[in-house]
């Protein structure tokens, strides 16, 4: 396999012993190589794009019958709109020259930040279709233009559109996370993950077979793709996390990920994962320099990398 090969070379030039995560495309080519690769030389660790999979969730999302629908509703105004001029004209007249972002294929979570576009919208664009400028224009007594006004003024669109931005947003909320460039995502994505599906639930606590699929959707690509270890290694060393009490004791099951990170790090030196199991006594409890008043105001503020580094040399 030609994937395997040129990795292999990769890590041979730059050492194993250098390398400690590798990140690849979801292609089934590059996990197949990957696999091999980490089976050669098991101290490195190997993980899917995370943007990708959070993408790959919302469209899965975005195949649900509902959804579809809603975003076909939502598209077909957006297209009526940009492709005739005076309803441009007019829309951005009532929308104070802002634009409505138009769904796109290549990224998913296009279609679900439109719709939240469009909702933001909603009065102004009701407002459009009931005014004396588009009564009296041509456009008003045209067949398309009667099927524009009728999607803008269906009720149970607008309804349907605030549910499911309300069910998607805590999702494209985690997408911002892994796919931006603030801070590094890895010590955030388990907590992320977690919290996105507990507030979709609790949004919805009285309605749990609406939003029953999406939490599978999510499972199943957080189970079969996304989730390694190594997330739950970033989660329990990430101290925005680790001196909340409630939140570890929720997410207890993090410190048998984070041994299994350790122990394979290790790669059977008993000298390293000795040393590496007494550091974690002493962040987890803030003894020696993790204890200081200034670790302990950065825990919020530094990027977890950062912070470890600072005070465990």
């Amino acid at each position: 396999m030609l994937l395997h090969k040129l990795f292999r070379e990769v890590v041979l030039f730059i050492g194993p012993e250098n390398i400690v995560h590798m990140v690849t495309d979801n292609a089934s080519n590059y996990v197949a190589a990957c696999k091999l690769l980490v089976e050669e030389f098991p101290s490195i660790f190997w993980s899917l794009c995370a943007a990708h999979c959070i993408n790959l969730i919302l469209q899965d999302v975005g195949k649900l019958q509902l959804v579809c629908s809603i975003v076909d509703h939502a598209s077909s105004i957006t297209k009526y709109i940009y492709n005739h001029y005076y309803p441009l004209y007019l829309m951005r007249k009532f929308t104070g020259g802002k634009e409505i972002l138009r769904p796109a294929p290549t990224r998913f979570a296009t279609n679900f930040i439109t719709l939240q576009s469009i909702l933001v919208h909603k009065d102004n664009l009701r407002a459009m279709v009931t005014s004396r400028e588009w009564i009296s224009s041509a456009y008003a007594k045209d067949s398309k233009g009667k099927r524009f006004v009728d999607s803008v003024l269906n009720s149970t669109f607008w309804e349907e559109c605030a549910s499911i931005i309300r069910m998607t947003e805590p999702l494209v909320r985690v997408l911002r996370i892994v796919d931006g460039d603030d801070r590094p995502a890895m010590g955030y994505l388990y907590e992320a993950i977690h919290f996105a599906k507990e507030e979709m639930l609790r949004r919805f606590q009285k309605k749990r077979t609406k939003v029953q699929p999406f939490i599978d959707i999510i499972n199943n690509r957080w189970d079969g793709q996304l989730y390694r270890k190594l997330y739950a290694a970033g989660f329990w060393l990430n101290p925005r996390f680790q001196y909340d009490v409630n939140l570890m004791d929720r997410y207890i099951n993090t410190i048998s990920g984070l041994l299994d990170v350790v122990e394979k790090y290790a790669n059977g030196n008993a000298i390293l994962l000795s040393k590496l199991t007494s550091e974690m006594k002493l962040f987890r409890n803030a003894e020696h320099d993790f204890g200081r008043v200034s670790a302990k105001n950065d825990r919020t503020l530094l990027p977890p990398g950062i912070l470890l580094f600072s005070y465990s040399k």
